[in-house]
């Protein structure tokens, strides 16, 4: 089994802290959920996610925002959380390079990725949101034609107001794909299989080896 190896990012407020694994030129990365709430790259959603592209022989990057773990910097309340996506991507693309990159978050990063993901979308080849939070960042109406969006939420989430998200959804433009999980929590205890066997569907058109 492939091993994570410990890299080093250069961000825009300093050097980020991440983990990845190289298994070819198509990859998933990933972005963790609210740092000033203990979010950060080991949370369970965003390693289940990342073992379940792992194991459709998929790369994986996963990162601290600033100010998390070892990442230089100071929580920047979204701004410049945006800007390390990008980073990330850059790096993923150019320092890495991935040919097909694949853009996942979780509430605070998933409302990151999504904002980050209109800068390049020529650059992405799908977005994976898991219970975006929606009251945290200026929710677009508007997603990029170039990829697809998948969106998973718990109905009975009591982070991220499900009303709220579902509302986002319904005005969406392109319409993104829509997963309720009944009574489901925000961070999807005692359902991370069920989100499993979700994302290997979603992401199984990207399978190698």
């Amino acid at each position: 089994m492939a091993q994570e190896q410990e890299i080093r990012i250069a961000g825009p407020a300093g050097v980020l802290d991440g983990r990845m694994i190289d298994q070819g030129k198509t990859g998933m990365l990933m972005c963790h959920p609210h740092p000033l709430f203990d979010g950060t790259m080991d949370n369970k959603v965003v390693t289940t996610t990342l073992r379940t592209a792992m194991g459709l022989g998929l790369s994986t990057l996963r990162f601290n925002f600033r100010g998390v773990g070892r990442s230089d910097g100071e929580h920047d309340h979204g701004r410049g959380e945006q800007q390390d996506v990008l980073a990330a991507l850059d790096y993923a693309k150019h320092t890495l390079g991935w040919e097909t990159i694949l853009l996942g978050g979780f509430s605070f990063g998933a409302g990151m990725a999504c904002l980050a993901s209109a800068v390049h979308p020529d650059e992405i080849a799908a977005l994976y949101l898991m219970a975006p939070a929606v009251h945290h960042f200026d929710a677009p109406n508007t997603l990029p034609h170039e990829f697809e969006t998948f969106i998973y939420m718990g109905d009975a989430d009591e982070v991220v107001p499900f009303d709220e998200v579902e509302h986002w959804v319904n005005l969406v433009v392109p319409a993104p794909h829509w997963q309720v999980f009944a009574d489901g929590g925000h961070f999807f205890h005692g359902q991370l299989g069920t989100l499993k066997k979700s994302l290997l569907r979603d992401m199984s058109a990207f399978k190698c080896g």
